[in-house]
């Protein structure tokens, strides 16, 4: 194997450790996926005693891991059938196992463009020819992007990608690759089943009142601002509410507006203030980061606005008292030099307008 070889195999080599190695730093949720892409190559004109226009079809099965929003790997087996347009002669063929390492701007779960580089071996199927059979390392870079679910279920994505390979067999040669596929996430979702009912016993019901000083609406023993004055609007512990509810919790992940699980569960204290205060009316604003150009982020804002009056709506508030407004990068509450601080600046604030 000459120098170049080695020295080809090492630098990819070392890209895939490294991001493995900044992978496992980070503690971020972890997701599997299998792929099944088609291939299409635009073949070096040097590679066989071919005509103009050479092409190569086949096929590539993937199975991957993502850390977050960030590094991964990918593992995956192919085959491909170089055409050689020539009467008489037999069609070239190539097989190959491949190690990839990738960065994604996303977390798979919606549209995720990323990039990747990889290290790989052919089996070169060339009967008829000089160079014969052989067994050659290569290396691959490339991008691509894999969409949001096509079904209800979230089952099925589309994946697509093109790619430069640089294949080292006989005099080595340079080919360009198309991928388009399918991509299949492998979460295992796990749905807490309600107990059996328990039997059917008599129940004697005590009625106690529980003690209420101020008339807030929260018993004494569970308010943590006791003597508000008597009309005063309350959270749930029985503290004055602000004119801005800043909901931290309410992140969404890079490049989205869809609400995670964590953000549902913080919402549904909003939805018992309005249960609470019937006549509530308020303006829910939402704000990103400065990652982005200032109008993809004003429409991004705006997204994640019109999400939370979504879930307020469908949680039983009339939409006539919810408003939604997005306010871009304009409004940051902490600076957007650090991941942390970019965080904080995804958020949505509840501003109570009456």
């Amino acid at each position: 194997m000459s120098t170049r070889k080695w020295a080809l195999g090492l630098a990819v080599g070392g890209a895939l450790v490294a991001g493995n190695a900044m992978a496992q730093e980070e503690e971020s949720t972890t997701s599997s996926y299998f792929s099944f892409l088609g291939s299409y190559s635009m073949m070096d004109e040097d590679r066989t005693p071919l005509e103009e226009g050479d092409e190569g079809y086949g096929f590539q099965v993937m199975y991957g891991t993502q850390y977050g929003s960030g590094f991964g790997w990918a593992l995956g087996l192919g085959s491909q059938i170089i055409e050689t347009d020539i009467e008489s002669f037999t069609d070239f063929y190539r097989h190959n196992v491949e190690l990839q390492g990738t960065y994604a701007l996303g977390d798979r779960t919606g549209f995720t463009p990323y990039a990747l580089i990889g290290i790989g071996g052919n089996y070169n199927d060339v009967r008829d020819v000089e160079e014969g059979d052989s067994f050659d390392p290569y290396g691959t870079a490339g991008l691509g992007f894999v969409t949001g679910p096509l079904t209800e279920r979230g089952e099925l994505k589309l994946r697509a990608e093109v790619r430069y390979v640089y294949d080292t067999y006989s005099e080595e040669y340079q080919d360009y690759t198309a991928l388009v596929g399918i991509e299949l996430p492998l979460f295992k979702r796990v749905v807490n089943m309600p107990p059996p009912p328990a039997p059917e016993k008599e129940v004697q019901v005590v009625e106690a009142e529980l003690e209420d000083s101020d008339g807030d609406g929260i018993p004494d023993k569970a308010d943590k601002c006791p003597g508000t004055p008597a009309g005063t609007r309350v959270d749930g512990e029985g503290c004055a509410l602000s004119d801005v509810i800043n909901l931290y919790g309410v992140l969404f992940a890079f490049d989205s507006a869809d609400l995670n699980a964590n953000a549902r569960r913080l919402l549904n204290p909003v939805v018992e203030l309005f249960n609470r205060y019937p006549d509530l009316e308020v303006e829910v604003a939402g704000h990103t980061d400065s990652v982005g150009p200032d109008e993809y982020n004003q429409q991004l804002s705006q997204e994640r606005a019109e999400a939370v009056r979504q879930y307020l709506i469908d949680h039983g508030v009339p939409p006539s008292q919810v408003t939604a407004q997005g306010y871009g990068e304009s409004e940051p509450v902490a600076t957007n030099d650090t991941e942390e601080g970019r965080q904080e600046n995804r958020r949505v604030e509840i501003r109570i307008l009456n």
